[in-house]
């Protein structure tokens, strides 16, 4: 292995070792793992979504983990992608184990000491954003965890579920299809639609998770006809082609319907399995 290994990539995966760790403590200490998985993958997506605003939209911190040396972006990412789901997965912990406030005071200092640390390595880099501003945001999220895996244990209100699975949704498409369609060249965001390129990134990618998330639900959700599905799968079609048209989205060559066919049938099939890993509870009786 190469020396930027060893200097920057090593701490990131140790880091991605005990978010290895804290998930098998987790799955072994849960009575319901599958809605348990369910809940984890929605908590990733809030923080994915604070994340990616602070980190790329105002520039708040750059990671420099050297997965993807010749790509900024997709280095920030992956660094992010460390970040997101080592706190989703702390944030969790706490809430299936019970543990009380000096157990989150712990790890808010576990992760401050982190982020110093990785600031003295020169393998994170702040702008403006501050270390105790990350302090904050762990209070809060482990509130917000707390109260989301206590939701998700019971019957979930219609809207309740629907925005629990979209925000599961946001883990699994935009870090299993958008990003390795990007990583592989096949599919490209623009970087044009604003001055800046990472807002314009930013800001096209929420609009196309948005718009395709909503458009899968409703197919996989609503008791429509068919007919009335097909009509709507094929506006999706002509929507990509449409972006395509005009320069929003970018493919190779002859593949532009192949991977919007991945995207939208792998959309699909997300919605599918939380759907199953959410499962049903009865209605509470009024």
């Amino acid at each position: 292995m190469n020396a930027m290994f060893w200097k920057n990539t090593i701490w990131f995966v140790l880091l991605g070792m005990t978010t290895i760790l804290e998930l098998v403590l987790i799955f072994r200490k849960a009575d319901d793992r599958r809605r348990t998985a369910a809940v984890y993958l929605t908590i990733s997506g809030m923080t994915f979504c604070f994340e990616m605003f602070v980190l790329s939209y105002l520039k708040a911190y750059n990671y420099y983990p050297k997965i993807f040396p010749d790509s900024s972006a997709d280095d920030n990412i992956a660094g992010n992608l460390f970040s997101q789901f080592s706190v989703s997965a702390t944030a969790l912990l706490l809430t299936v184990f019970d543990l009380n406030g000096v157990w989150k005071l712990i790890f808010i200092a576990a992760y401050s000491g982190i982020e110093e640390g990785f600031k003295a390595l020169g393998i994170y880099r702040q702008h403006w954003y501050r270390t105790w501003m990350t302090m904050v945001s762990l209070l809060l999220l482990f509130w917000v965890a707390k109260h989301t895996c206590a939701a998700g244990r019971t019957y979930l209100k219609r809207w309740l579920r629907y925005l629990f699975i979209f925000l599961g949704l946001i883990t699994l498409h935009e870090h299993l299809i958008v990003w390795v369609l990007r990583l592989t060249g096949i599919r490209l965001l623009s970087e044009h639609v604003l001055p800046d390129k990472e807002h314009s990134l930013v800001v096209l990618s929420a609009f196309y998770m948005l718009l395709l998330g909503v458009f899968v639900m409703f197919l996989y959700f609503s008791s429509i006809r068919w007919g009335w599905k097909l009509l709507l799968l094929a506006v999706l079609y002509f929507g990509h082609w449409l972006a395509a048209r005009y320069n929003l989205i970018l493919y190779k060559e002859s593949w532009m319907w192949i991977a919007s066919s991945i995207s939208i049938w792998s959309m699909y099939g997300f919605t599918f399995l939380l759907d199953k890993l959410y499962g049903s509870y009865p209605e509470p009786k009024p």
